[in-house]
């Protein structure tokens, strides 16, 4: 084999004046990363030197250089293989960025783990919030208590009116017909009116008297069969209420017909162009007397005109003053 010349060994004085490039070394994340950090710094110590001697030589001195360092790289595979990396021999700008790195990892880890956490408190929160819902919207729909049951409502004062008023949904409501024999005084009927329509009531209920004059007629016979006699004044004060009832039901009646008559009279005779006249209340009496005096025989007018009597003069002894006791009464 020919023998290969090699170069004589430099002297200290060249050691120390030859230049000296910084090499770049692989971190400890990622061997392919090293790999191709050191690539390219080869390649542009091989191209960036000129042909001169002085150049050849340190060319020649960094390749010496770089044995041990290709021996490095070899062992690097290995020793992430097997043992851990020895700090001592990596810089510190590899350890700062190793450690950048990392803290960027756990922050990562940190913020992916709270999110599922805030999700998974989420989700175990949403029924709380619900019961949460439920009973605030219980508590409004509860109603006022009062202290007592015959006391009024107490509206409570912290909640504000609105100030929406809804005056088209809010329509008034008509009153329904009902019977007004059992409508409270001062109720309109069927008119709604406030005041009961006393005409057209008697009209349309017209057919109860008929039932009332049965009525009549079964108590007159309970009245005959009877013995016992309490039972028998019971029913008498029955039919007596009743009798008295009809009779002033007549009464109004005609009072209705005269003053209908009297109206229709009126009413011609404003045509015919005269000035109206209206009867007071003292002018229908009398005329109502008359009529009642004419239907009537002249014993039954005797006695009216009797009782009448015994009324008046009843009414003037209570509204004489008492009489003084004098010395002869003594």
């Amino acid at each position: 084999m020919p023998a290969v010349k090699r170069k004589a060994p430099p002297t200290l004085g060249a050691k120390l004046q030859r230049r000296v490039r910084p090499r770049f070394e692989a971190e400890p994340d990622s061997d392919v990363e090293g790999s191709s950090d050191e690539a390219p710094s080869e390649e542009e110590g091989g191209g960036f030197h000129t042909g001169s001697d002085t150049e050849e030589e340190e060319d020649g001195e960094i390749e010496e250089g770089s044995e041990p360092g290709s021996d490095d790289d070899s062992d690097a595979p290995s020793e992430h293989g097997g043992a851990g990396i020895d700090a001592s021999q990596l810089s510190f700008g590899a350890l700062a960025r190793a450690q950048a790195s990392l803290g960027a990892l756990k922050k990562k880890k940190k913020k992916k783990g709270g999110d599922e956490d805030a999700s998974d408190d989420e989700e175990k929160e949403e029924p709380n919030w619900k019961t949460e819902i439920e009973k605030g919207m219980k508590a409004k729909v509860e109603k006022h208590h009062r202290t007592n049951k015959h006391a009024p409502i107490e509206m409570t004062s912290r909640k504000p009116v609105s100030r929406r008023r809804d005056f088209l949904a809010n329509e008034p409501v008509k009153p329904k017909s009902r019977d007004p024999r059992f409508a409270p005084p001062g109720i309109g009927g069927s008119s709604g009116k406030g005041v009961v329509d006393e005409i057209k009531a008697r009209k349309a209920y017209s057919f109860l008297d008929d039932y009332q004059e049965d009525e009549m007629k079964q108590l007159r016979m309970a009245i005959k069969k009877t013995k016992d006699p309490n039972e028998k004044e019971e029913l008498q004060r029955a039919l007596l209420s009743m009798e008295s009832k009809k009779k002033a039901r007549a009464r109004k009646d005609k009072e209705r017909e005269l003053l209908s008559e009297h109206k229709k009279k009126e009413k011609e005779l404003i045509k015919q162009g005269k000035t109206p006249f209206y009867l007071k209340k003292s002018e229908q009496k009398k005329q109502l007397l008359v009529e009642q005096f004419a239907s009537m025989k002249k014993s039954q007018v005797d006695k009216a005109i009797e009782r009448k009597r015994k009324k008046i003069a009843g009414k003037e002894k209570k509204a004489l003053p008492l009489a003084r006791r004098t010395a002869e009464d003594r």
